[in-house]
């Protein structure tokens, strides 16, 4: 009898211990997230926007096929994206042809494409990052008088001849170690004094464009004595990065460490704002002008996870590489094929196919306006789901991403808020290829003090009230 009473007793204790796990496991299931209205990390973010190569209206495209039509597709994509910023490089060839600082080609067949696509910009009102860069080819930049007047004289003809006010900021070259420190090896200091005559000559000639400086490729030690240098001169500091996917969870370290040290070099009591104005991630044929990983449903699980590292971290603007795939300039790469086989969507050859990341990214660059506010965010547990919340005159955007492999619960705690929201999710269930990857919007989500829903194995969600 008394081994009978035992045994239920065990069993009882069996029997609760289970249930009482089982609950917990449900209650953990739902990622609680937290957005404090009050608390804003960010109190202007520039934006997401991508690098575009200019020359879609050059012979070597036309001579590739490109038309008229081919260009108002392009460009009535980009419409659609409607850009906050983008970054575009003006190698020195296409407006000093002889390298002579004085034999300036304004209608050089690549300055009238440059010139179109500005006209375009203007228009829809995007900020544009003007590179004068070099390409790793013969140094301009030996003579810092010479070429310091020489990018003045540019940036004087763009922007008070042409009335091209699009053309906010100005970096000196892309990737300046590779010119000053590993290839050319040119003293540092001229680098700094570069920069330094710009600033004035800026300032004399009362053109209002501001300076981006560093731009390195993942060189934090280039940063670093960029930002020690350059402080005082620079209005922004910016740093590229280019991840194997393997990697994606070092991001905010990535992010910290040049955030620290801008931070470190700092005496005013506003930090000044950092940028990454080149980033991507690294498929096994990545190189210059190829990576097939591009094409793929994850990459735009990568970039998603950066935008929100962005955006929580105070990372104040992202600049994606590149926009599209395109045939590229003799005074860039005379030799090869000369395409560019790196872009949200295909080139002429492939019907201009666009991959998965374009309608990832879009969601970023269209429903994230230049001089959002950028609110505290936190999910509970920290290592589930991720998500970041922006602000911009009084409507909400709030992105949610889920790198695991099951679907996820969550409950968001929104006090005071009470509104519609149109939902979008970038998942593999939604994005249809039997329908050009058309995403898909889930309907209308009310939102009232708080949210609770569910989001879908490697999968993104945006809950946005801003107007379409």
């Amino acid at each position: 009898m008394k081994k009978i009473y035992y045994c239920n007793i065990l069993l009882l204790i069996i029997i609760v211990f289970f249930s009482r796990s089982s609950l917990g496991k449900s209650e953990s299931e739902i990622v609680n997230i937290r957005i404090s209205k009050r608390t804003v990390i960010n109190d202007y973010f520039y934006g997401f926007g991508v690098e575009t190569l200019p020359w879609l209206w050059t012979n070597e495209n036309k001579e590739a096929g490109v038309s008229d039509e081919d260009i108002k597709l392009n460009f009535s994509r980009i419409e659609e994206m409607e850009l906050p910023i983008t970054r575009i490089f003006i190698p020195w060839e296409t407006w000093d042809p002889n390298l002579d600082y004085k034999t300036f080609t304004w209608d050089s067949d690549e300055m009238k494409s440059l010139c179109k696509t500005l006209d375009f910009y203007q228009r829809t009102g995007t900020k544009v990052i003007l590179v004068t860069v070099d390409w790793l080819k013969i140094s301009p930049w030996s003579n810092a008088e010479l070429s310091a007047g020489a990018v003045l004289n540019l940036l004087e003809y763009l922007v008070k001849v042409k009335d091209y006010s699009c053309i906010q900021f100005w970096t000196l070259t892309n990737e300046p170690e590779l010119t000053y420190a590993w290839l050319k090896k040119m003293p540092f200091e001229n680098y700094v004094l570069v920069h330094r005559l710009i600033k004035d000559g800026l300032k004399r000639k009362k053109i209002p464009i501001r300076i981006i400086g560093s731009d390195d490729v993942e060189s934090k030690d280039w940063f670093k004595e960029s930002v020690r240098s350059l402080y005082g001169i620079v209005d922004i500091f910016s740093s590229h990065l280019y991840l194997y996917p393997q990697d994606v969870p070092q991001i905010p370290v990535y992010f910290q460490e040049r955030l620290d040290i801008i931070k470190r070099a700092s005496f005013a009591k506003k930090d000044i704002p950092f940028f990454v104005c080149e980033f991507g991630f690294r498929g096994d044929d990545f190189g210059a002008y190829n990576n097939s990983l591009m094409g793929s449903y994850e990459y735009g699980l990568y970039t998603a996870s950066l935008c929100v590292d962005a955006l929580n971290l105070g990372v104040a603007g992202c600049s994606i590489w590149c926009l599209h795939q395109i045939r590229l300039i003799d005074e860039i790469y005379p030799e090869g094929d000369k395409m560019m086989r790196i872009g949200l969507w295909a080139y002429k050859d492939k019907n201009w196919q666009p991959f998965p990341i374009y309608y990832l990214y879009r969601l970023f660059t269209k429903y994230i306006k230049s001089s959002s506010r950028v609110l505290k965010t936190k999910t509970f547990p920290s290592n589930i789901l991720k998500a970041a919340c922006v602000e911009y005159k009084g409507k909400y955007s709030l992105f949610i991403t889920n790198p695991t492999n099951m679907e996820q619960n969550f409950l968001v705690e929104w006090e005071g808020l009470d509104s519609y929201f149109r939902k979008y999710i970038y998942s593999k269930f939604q994005l249809s290829l039997a329908q050009e990857n058309l995403l898909m919007i889930d309907g209308q989500v009310m939102v009232k003090n708080g949210l609770k829903d569910k989001i879908p194995a490697s999968s993104v969600i945006l809950y946005t009230n801003l107007k379409e």
